[in-house]
């Protein structure tokens, strides 16, 4: 019993909820052919006895102001439309008028409340052209019913086998539809954590570096030990390793705030064009210091579905990496390759430098440094590419780094970019 549980737990969403919903759907289908089985009998006894007593006392009441041969035809029109034996007999026992009688022939001449699978009633009925009064029997078979009983009670087994297999089907198809999208916000919140947890990881030891050298500064000061000797000197170094643990600092709560890995997005359709626009008349200093020439093909009226300011910062990130890496003298080509209903292809180049192949995957760590030195004073804080790596994510755009020949781009895959007049 013990292994049978361990093996439930371990099985996914998905399967749990299959079997599941395959078990209730198989249980509800045997529960109502149970209750047809075992109910409909005597329902339908109560209905057809309450519908003939019914009938009955109509006959009688309406007989009171018809005459006998308008009863014989009223007898008639219900023996014949409820499949009745219906038998009029005088106050000596002479049929005066008989439908079906034969049935009454197996029973003798008097006939007792009811038999077994039939109902009788047996009443006085008067007419407004007589006196007298007059016995009517009426016999209502209820055989069929039975016989259907018994039919239900052979197709048990068919029965069983198209509940499965509509169980099964019916349990398929809601699984899916139930479990694709659990899975998925599951999935993204697992992702989330871990992104998390491995951001964290880093920070702390990002953090520990600084913080062991300073220490070890500051405890080689105190004991006067070898070179440390010399406290001027290495309280302006201990001095600078606390400058950049400030900077690392201000990063890690500028991340804070933004809270790229987390935060809602506000999603929708901004104008691609204006974006980059504006991203590059702000870096207009650096470029004309660095003598870059920038060339923008993107056509003025696409748009696409995105949160405006965490795109924007996305795309700033790359485009400013592309400037700051950039020889002087080179190019920056920014290009939209526009697909119509397939994704559209955002392609950002800087000329005159390519990246270590070995290098391109990790530049979407957090605090990744390409170059040997892995300073922040030359490489930056190595969070500017794993953040945007989070933001596209978000979107659900896939991107890349490649080396062309003397060149780097980085390329965006869109989805939803349409063009407005």
């Amino acid at each position: 019993m013990i292994k049978i549980y361990k093996k439930w737990e371990n099985l996914n969403i998905k399967y749990k909820l299959f079997s599941i919903t395959t078990a209730l759907l198989v249980a509800l289908a045997l529960g109502i052919y149970g209750m047809i089985y075992f109910f409909l009998p005597k329902y339908y006894h109560e209905y057809k006895i309450e519908e003939l007593e019914k009938s009955v006392n109509e006959v009688v009441n309406t007989a009171k102001n018809n005459t006998l041969s308008n009863l014989e035809e009223t007898l008639y029109n219900m023996a014949k439309e409820q499949n009745l034996a219906i038998l009029l007999r005088d106050q000596d026992g002479n049929v005066i008028y008989g439908k079906n009688e034969v049935i009454f022939l197996r029973y003798g001449k008097y006939i007792l409340n009811s038999i077994n699978n039939e109902y009788r009633i047996e009443t006085e009925i008067k007419t407004a052209d007589t006196d007298n009064v007059y016995t009517l029997d009426i016999l209502m078979p209820l055989q069929p019913v039975d016989e259907a009983n018994i039919v239900i009670r052979r197709m048990v087994p068919f029965t069983l086998i198209f509940a499965v297999i509509i169980g099964i089907i019916g349990a398929f198809i809601y699984s899916n539809v139930i479990t694709k999208p659990l899975i998925s916000i599951i999935e993204k919140e697992r992702q989330e954590e871990e992104n998390r947890k491995e951001f964290i990881a880093t920070i702390s030891h990002e953090l520990k570096t600084p913080i062991t050298i300073i220490s070890g500064q500051l405890e080689g000061m105190m004991y006067n030990i070898g070179k440390y000797k010399d406290r001027e000197l290495y309280l302006r170094k201990s001095y600078e390793t606390t400058h950049e643990l400030r900077k690392l600092v201000n990063e890690m709560v500028q991340i804070s705030k933004s809270d790229v890995i987390s935060s809602s997005f506000d999603f929708k359709e901004v104008r691609l064009y204006d974006i980059i626009k504006d991203i590059i008349d702000r870096q207009e200093f650096l470029l004309e210091e660095k003598k870059l020439n920038v060339s923008i093909t993107v056509n003025k009226r696409a748009f696409v579905f995105a949160d405006e300011d965490k795109f924007g910062k996305a795309l700033y990130n790359i485009i400013n990496n592309a400037i700051k890496y950039s020889p002087e003298g080179e190019n920056i080509n920014i290009k939209l390759i526009e697909r119509g209903f397939r994704a559209s292809i955002l392609d950002i180049e800087n000329t005159g430098v390519t990246i270590d192949e070995t290098e391109i995957k990790g530049v979407f760590t957090p605090f990744y440094r390409g170059e040997k030195s892995r300073s922040r004073k030359t490489g930056g804080s190595g969070l500017g590419l794993y953040l945007t790596a989070q933001i596209l994510k978000k979107h659900g755009f896939e991107y890349k780094m490649i080396n062309r020949e003397n060149a780097v781009a980085f390329i965006i895959e869109m989805k939803g970019i349409k063009s407005h007049k």
